[in-house]
C-alpha cells in the first residue's frame, strides 16, 4: 500500500529539505505576522530629527525638515506626502495628550463602529414631533434618554438606558474613533497575511510539478503503471505532499485559532497540485512546462486574489481568500460562506484529477489541442457524458475567464473583452461537441446537450447573485448558446479551428447586441 508515496519519499532528500524548510519558514513568518504585523510603511520617509513614528527614519537629505515650529518641504510629490503622513501623526498625538490631561471633556463626539449584516432591512418610522416641553421637565426627561442599541446584528431596535459616564474618567481612543480620523478599512495588510500563508504551498507544488515531469522525461511511467492504476498513481505521487500541506495548514489554523482556515487552505493545496498535474500531463519538455507553469500560476493567484478586494460583493465569496482575509480580521464565517468557496475550487480539481488519470497513453502526444481532442474523445462516449463533461467544465472556464477579464480591462476596450470571453467559452464547447463526433456520436444532439449543459453550469455560478424574477429572461441567452453550438456543427467539417472561430463569432456579436442594449 502506498508504494508510490514511499518511493517518491525515498529518492527525494532534497524534497524533504524543502518541506522541512518550508514548514519552519511558515511557523516563523506566521509568528511574526501575528508579533509584529506586516510593516509595509516602515521608513519610507525621512526627517532630520527623530520623532518615534515607524514611517520616517533619520537621513540627512530629508524629506521634511524640521526647525523647531517651521517644516521645510522638498516640493516634491514624496515631500508632500510626507507632510501629510507627518501632520496626521501630530493630530494623533495632540489628541492623546488631550485624552490623557481632559478625558472625555476634550472630545464631545465620538465614534463606535458596529458591523450590522447588509442583508438585514430595518424598517424606519419616524415619530411624531412632540410639543416643546417646560425647562423642567426637560431636566427630568435628559436622565432617562433612550437610544437605539446596534451593538448586535439581529438586535436592531432594542432599547436601552444610556450609560452613565464619570466626568473623570479617559476614553480609550483605539476603542472609538473621532469624525475627523474616520477612515474605511484597509485590507491590504490582510491580503499580505495571506500571501504569505499561501506562499508554501506554492513551493510545496513546484517540488512535486519538478518531480512529476522528471518521472514523465525519464518515461517512468512505464514501470510505475504495471503496478498500480493510473488514479492510484496520481494520488499516491500527490500523498507526501499534500500530507506537508495539512500539517502547514494545522499550524497557520493553531496559531490564528481559526478551524476554517484548514478546509480553506487545503483545498488550494489540492487544486494547485491538480492543475500542476494537467500541466505536466499538455506539456512536452521542461522548457515548455516552465513558461506554462508560470502563467498558469499568474492565473490561479488573480482568481484567488482579485475577488477578495471585492469582498462587499456575493461573488467574492468564490474565493477562498476572501473567507481567509474575513477569518484574519476576526470576522464570522458561515458554513453557507465556506461551502461556496471550496466547492468551485473542489470541482476544478475532481475534473483534473479525472482527466489526467485517463490521460497517460496520450502523454507523449505532439501539439496541445491534439491531446486535448484525444483525451476527451476517449471520455466522451455517450451522451450523459458529454453534458456532464461540459457542466462541470464551468468552474475552470470561469477561473480562465476571469483571468482574461483582469488581462483586457485596462485596454479600456468592451470589443476585445467580448470577443476573449466568448472564445474561452466556445473552446470548451466546442471541444467536447468535436470529440463526441469523432466518437461516432450524433453531432447536433451532441451541440445541443454542450449548450444546455453550458448553460446550466454558467447559470448555477450566479444563483446566490441573480433574483429568482431575472430567471425569466435566461430563454435568450440558452438559444445564444444552442445557435454557436449549432454553428460549429456545420462548420467543424473545416477543421477544428475555424469552426470555433465561426462559433466564436456569432457569440461575439450576441455578446456585442445585449450590450448595446443594455447601455442605450
Amino acid at each position: 500500500m502506498f508504494k508510490i508515496a514511499r518511493l517518491e519519499l525515498r529518492g527525494k532528500s532534497r524534497g524533504s529539505t524543502l518541506i522541512v524548510f518550508s514548514l519552519i519558514a511558515t511557523a516563523i513568518l506566521t509568528y511574526y505576522i501575528l508579533k509584529f504585523g506586516v510593516n509595509l510603511d516602515r521608513g519610507i520617509y525621512t526627517i532630520n530629527v527623530p520623532i518615534g513614528f515607524k514611517s520616517f527614519d533619520v537621513s540627512p537629505n530629508p524629506d521634511l525638515t524640521v526647525n523647531g515650529d517651521v517644516v521645510i518641504l522638498r516640493g516634491n510629490l514624496k515631500s508632500y506626502s510626507a507632510f501629510d503622513e507627518f501632520r496626521n501623526y501630530i493630530r494623533s498625538e495632540y489628541n492623546r495628550y488631550l485624552n490623557e490631561k481632559y478625558g472625555d471633556y476634550a472630545f464631545p463626539v465620538l465614534i463606535r463602529l458596529h458591523k450590522v449584516s447588509t442583508g438585514m432591512v430595518v424598517k424606519v418610522e419616524r415619530e411624531e414631533v412632540p410639543k416643546e416641553k417646560p425647562k423642567k421637565e426637560r431636566k427630568k426627561a435628559v436622565e432617562n434618554v433612550s437610544v437605539v442599541d446596534v451593538g448586535e446584528v439581529g438586535k436592531v431596535g432594542k432599547v436601552g438606558k444610556v450609560e452613565k459616564v464619570e466626568k473623570e474618567g479617559k476614553v480609550s481612543l483605539g476603542e472609538f474613533y473621532l469624525p475627523e480620523n474616520l477612515r474605511p478599512p484597509i485590507l491590504l495588510e490582510k491580503f499580505a497575511y495571506a500571501f504569505i500563508l499561501i506562499l508554501p504551498f506554492y513551493f510545496l507544488a513546484q517540488a512535486f510539478t519538478s518531480s512529476f515531469m522528471e518521472d514523465k522525461v525519464a518515461r517512468r511511467f512505464d514501470v510505475l503503471l504495471s503496478v498500480v492504476s493510473e488514479g492510484r498513481f496520481l494520488i499516491e505521487k500527490m500523498t507526501p505532499y499534500l500530507t506537508v500541506g495539512l500539517a502547514i495548514s494545522i499550524l497557520i489554523a493553531l496559531i490564528f485559532k481559526s478551524v476554517i482556515m484548514i478546509p480553506l487552505l487545503m483545498v488550494i493545496m489540492v487544486a494547485i497540485l491538480s492543475i500542476d498535474s494537467f500541466l505536466v500531463f499538455i506539456s512536452r519538455s521542461y522548457k515548455e512546462l516552465s513558461f506554462i507553469t508560470v502563467v498558469v500560476t499568474l492565473v490561479v493567484t488573480t482568481y484567488l486574489f482579485i475577488p477578495a478586494v471585492f469582498s462587499f460583493i456575493p461573488m467574492s465569496e468564490i474565493s477562498p481568500v476572501t473567507l481567509i482575509v474575513r477569518s484574519i480580521g476576526g470576522e464570522f464565517v458561515g458554513l453557507n460562506e465556506i461551502l461556496i468557496s471550496i466547492v468551485h475550487l473542489s470541482i476544478i480539481s475532481i475534473t483534473l484529477l479525472y482527466v489526467t488519470s485517463n490521460s497517460f497513453e496520450f502523454m507523449y502526444s505532439h501539439g496541445l489541442i491534439t491531446k486535448l481532442i484525444e483525451v476527451t474523445t476517449k471520455l466522451t462516449d455517450s451522451y450523459l457524458k458529454v453534458f456532464l463533461f461540459v457542466t462541470v467544465s464551468i468552474p475552470l472556464v470561469f477561473l480562465i475567464e476571469f483571468f482574461m477579464l483582469s488581462v483586457t480591462f485596462p485596454f479600456k476596450s468592451y470589443a476585445l473583452i467580448l470577443i476573449v470571453l466568448a472564445f474561452v467559452e466556445e473552446f470548451f464547447k466546442c471541444l467536447f461537441i468535436y470529440s463526441a463526433s469523432l466518437k461516432g456520436l450524433n453531432p447536433y444532439l451532441s451541440a445541443f446537450l454542450s449548450a444546455f449543459g453550458f448553460f446550466l453550469g454558467e447559470k448555477f455560478i450566479l444563483l446566490s447573485v441573480i433574483p429568482i424574477e431575472m430567471f425569466g429572461l435566461l430563454t435568450i441567452p440558452l438559444l445564444a448558446h444552442i445557435l454557436s453550438a449549432l454553428v460549429f456543427t456545420l462548420t467543424m467539417r473545416f477543421g477544428f479551428k475555424f469552426g470555433l472561430l465561426s462559433a466564436s463569432s456569432v457569440h461575439s456579436i450576441y455578446n456585442g447586441l445585449i450590450l448595446c442594449m443594455l447601455l442605450r
